[in-house]
């Protein structure tokens, strides 16, 4: 007859449909009592699924000879069920600093990326991991703790795209006691039974003060009140989901576009998920911890002016540019490198970082007056070119006495600096100019900038040089059109 234990990991496999015959499944092996149990429980199972077990242990460099010990108990374990077993070493601290994460979430990381990489190696259909109902349960309070929105609060999901949980369903009791009734030796992490990290804390104090002071069942009723909200949960993603893709304008592997006026006609709890649905697929879902306040202060952009970002974990940034609310990798922002072109005048230049052309036209003097009143100067001559020295956003007009060539159209380099007009011949870095504007950082290596040796003469679609305008005694005009190209 079979334990009572193996039965409870058969209904949660069969629930949640972990496992199917013939399955390479990759188990990870730190050598405690869950992972060992979680071995030793598929090694029951293995005939009854047909399945091909490996084993993953990582070795974390941070608990020293104890950490040695725990690789040569693992491979000798390995090596008497007669299953191969995969191990790295990895330096935690290192990577903690490099990332500024702490070493716990630095491990997590660097233990994910082990497992997903050693699976790609065996074509591994699965891989399995030693999370218990204990595990749920302090997870669930350490998110309540740390202010956590109801997505965090769903808890550890059992299934997640090839990553399975069969023990998710047990209590660590159980499991101590399996392994008990069957004499299977297993490793004690010294790092466990301190009550320095949170998660410790959680299980060596406030679980058991719970208990004693207010419910004996508190792990029973937290577990129910987790599967409440993993079901709830998975109801409101997957209409959050179907929404999504209405909203987005547009999407790629490192950004994520709003229409803000739809996305805001949204209730707030469809638009904190959305936020987090943005997030996770451009990262991964659940590989960018999002707090309460990181997706409020997202939220908040929808109520500032025309422009502004908020800077999330993990390079992530959330941006409002007039009615584009966009989510992207913050490496997106340097992704657009140093680039110059000379300037064919008069003629085309095709600017393919900014997305556009610059059209140079050279126009005779307007002061004949068969050109005086016509096209392509208003009614009245020059009053509008020689007061703003632009007609519109895209289109500039300039003094061609004022500046020699080549002309070259680029993008900005540290230490311009230009004479905004209307400003009185003031000058202005290019930097502060743009930081006024609130244009965002990737925005900002984009922008095309006419430049001749005199100078810069103008930002396009924003500002000319005050130096090179167009007054009454010029005689040649330089018009310069700005055209985008078209998707």
């Amino acid at each position: 007859m079979k334990d009572t234990l193996i039965k409870k990991v058969q209904e949660t496999i069969k629930l949640y449909k972990m496992l199917k015959d013939g399955d390479t499944v990759l188990v990870g092996v730190s050598g405690g009592p869950d992972s060992v149990c979680l071995l030793y429980v598929l090694k029951e199972l293995q005939e009854e699924y047909s399945l091909s077990l490996h084993i993953a242990h990582l070795h974390h460099g941070i608990r020293g000879i104890e950490a040695d010990e725990d690789v040569r108990f693992v491979q000798s374990l390995g090596d008497s069920l007669r299953i191969p077993v995969y191990i790295e070493y990895a330096d935690i601290p290192s990577h903690a600093k490099i990332e500024h994460v702490s070493k716990q979430e630095a491990a997590r990381e660097v233990r994910y990326k082990f497992f997903n990489t050693v699976a790609d190696k065996i074509c591994a259909d699965r891989v399995a991991l030693g999370h218990t109902a204990d595990d749920q349960v302090e997870t669930f309070l350490m998110r309540i703790l740390k202010g956590s929105g109801p997505h965090g609060l769903a808890g550890i999901p059992p299934v997640r795209d090839r990553i399975i949980r069969p023990l998710i369903g047990v209590f660590r009791a159980e499991i101590k006691e399996y392994l008990s009734e069957h004499d299977i030796r297993y490793r004690i992490d010294s790092s466990n039974l301190s009550a320095v990290y949170l998660r410790n804390k959680i299980r060596l104090e406030l679980i058991p003060y719970l208990a004693k002071e207010y419910n004996p069942n508190i792990m029973d009723t937290l577990i129910r009140n987790l599967n409440i909200l993993r079901d709830e949960n998975i109801f409101l993603d997957e209409y959050v989901g179907k929404i999504y893709r209405d909203s987005v304008i547009s999407e790629s592997a490192d950004q994520v576009r709003f229409d803000i006026r739809k996305f805001d006609s949204y209730a707030g709890p469809v638009k904190r998920r959305l936020i987090r649905y943005a997030v996770g697929s451009i990262t991964g879902e659940g590989c960018v911890p999002l707090s309460f306040k990181h997706v409020e202060d997202a939220l908040s952009l929808l109520q500032a002016d025309k422009r502004g970002e908020v800077h999330l974990p993990r390079g992530i940034i959330a941006e409002r540019d007039g009615y584009l609310f966009s989510i992207y990798l913050k490496t997106t922002a340097t992704s657009i490198p140093p680039y110059a072109y000379t300037v064919s005048v008069p003629g085309e230049t095709i600017v393919p970082e900014a997305g556009m052309t610059i059209n140079t036209t050279i126009l005779p003097s307007p002061f004949s007056k068969d050109l005086f009143d016509s096209p392509p100067f208003p009614k009245g001559g020059m009053v509008g070119l020689s007061d703003k020295c632009e007609t519109d956003r895209y289109t500039a007009y300039f003094d061609m006495s004022k500046f020699s060539e080549p002309l070259t159209v680029r993008n900005r380099r540290t230490g311009d600096f230009f004479c905004p007009a209307g400003m009185g011949g003031k000058k202005k870095k290019i930097k502060e100019y743009f930081i006024d504007l609130k244009i965002p950082r990737r925005e900002r290596e984009r922008i095309p900038i006419l430049t001749s040796p005199e100078g810069i003469i103008w930002v396009a679609g924003y500002r000319s040089d005050e130096r090179f305008r167009v007054t009454a005694a010029t005689e040649k005009i330089l018009e310069v059109k700005a055209v985008k190209i078209a998707a």
